[in-house]
């Protein structure tokens, strides 16, 4: 069995990777370029403002630590067709298992040194402690998110009536270990961790219970849906099926556009931007995500260029609706000339990215002390939107009608 996970790793890895290279784009690494650098920046000089010793600090590490022990969940990789053709190898489930185990290990074990390297300086300016004690914390979160794993695979058998109290348990464990981490000394932390970890151990052993085959299944398809739905903000995922919502509630928006022949593009793309959750679940996570970065930056410069990045990506993420009703044959039948729909979508993303351009410069507005400042990002994020309209969608749109 674990040369049947390693099998099934590999064409996972080779599944992923062919979506990632999507994802991490030159667009991402720009987006989180700028990104760290201006939280980095505000990090770095909200901590220069804050007292020392500085005791609520140690509330926000507790909450952004224990948040930090969800991250990961146990990726078993079973599919729906293992319920019959691996039924007659439940018994040796255990050694799979295993080996998904310390597969799930990898990324909690990354986002976790990442992140409590992080908090790091917080840490120092909370305690006084020096930065050594970062390995004791990293251990600490690491055994604690090892009995998460423990737990989760626990949970794949039938029979576990004391699960709920088991986690329950966990969830007091590890408080405790972390406020002892933070607020007496980071060796006690690491020490209450490791005995939790010797307990739960001996505790989520493999026992003689049947799995739990649809439900392990279930969890499995819903580990993957989350990771897909990311991945679909960057390129096409066949396993997300595209969905639509009613929203009565955008009628009204709909009911401007005249009817009329000249009108059939700007309607069909309005009205599919309103009901498809694709486009416009991005086109508002994206301002407002925005929205919120640009409230947290306080250089107006930053502000600006983090602004018109967003307002990049929104765009650049939208402009496939031009090629929505490509494959629908009755566009073809309609006599539609094909001028009308780059001016409507033209007309889309100028209502949209208008609309964002000022959020942004209202936030601009609101965050900065000095008014010429937050005008100045406000008719900047204006003039990007006008530019990116006339110089850079007729250029894309046209690079679109050759594919």
């Amino acid at each position: 069995m674990k040369g049947f996970f390693s099998q099934r790793l590999q064409k996972h890895q080779k599944q992923m990777n062919r979506y990632l290279r999507y994802v991490f784009n030159d667009h991402f690494a720009i987006l989180s370029t700028f990104l760290m650098g201006g939280l980095g920046l505000y990090y770095s000089d909200l901590l220069k403002t804050l007292p020392r010793p500085f005791p609520l600090g140690g509330l926000v590490l507790l909450v952004i630590w224990l948040a930090l022990l969800s991250v990961g969940k146990l990726a078993t990789l079973v599919k729906p067709a293992d319920l019959i053709f691996l039924l007659a190898k439940e018994k040796q489930m255990a050694d799979y298992l295993t080996q998904a185990f310390r597969y799930s290990l990898l990324v909690p074990f990354a986002v976790s040194f990442l992140a409590v390297g992080a908090s790091m300086p917080l840490v120092v300016v909370v305690t006084g402690q020096t930065f050594a004690s970062f390995f004791f914390y990293l251990g600490t979160v690491w055994l604690l998110k090892i009995s998460d794993l423990w737990l989760q695979r626990l949970s794949l058998y039938q029979g576990q009536n004391q699960l709920k109290r088991q986690r329950s348990l966990w969830i007091v464990v590890a408080l405790i270990s972390l406020s002892a981490s933070l607020y007496v000394a980071p060796w006690l932390g690491l020490i209450l961790a490791l005995l939790q970890a010797v307990w739960f151990y001996l505790q989520c052993r493999p026992t003689d219970q049947l799995l739990d085959w649809d439900y392990m299944i279930h969890l499995e398809e819903k580990r993957l849906h989350r990771i897909y739905r990311f991945i679909n903000l960057f390129t096409d995922v066949p396993q997300i099926t595209a969905a639509a919502k009613r929203r009565k509630y955008f009628d009204a928006l709909l009911n401007r556009i005249s009817f009329g022949h000249e009108q059939t593009y700007r309607y069909l793309y309005a009205r599919r931007f309103l009901r498809g959750v694709q486009y416009s679940g991005l086109f508002f996570r994206l301002t407002l995500i925005g929205a919120v970065v640009l409230f947290f930056v306080q250089e107006w410069w930053l502000s600006l260029g983090l602004g018109c990045l967003f307002l990049y990506l929104i765009g650049f993420q939208l402009l496939p609706l031009y090629n929505e009703f490509q494959y629908m044959i009755l566009t073809h039948l309609y006599p539609v000339a094909e001028e009308q729909k780059q001016a409507a979508i033209n007309w889309l993303l100028l209502r949209l990215l208008g609309g964002t351009a000022l959020i942004f410069g209202l936030v601009g507005l609101f965050r900065g002390a000095i008014l010429w400042q937050g005008l100045l990002e406000l008719v900047g994020f204006l003039l990007f939107t006008g530019l990116f309209l006339l110089l850079y969608v007729p250029v894309r749109l046209k690079k679109m009608q050759n594919q």
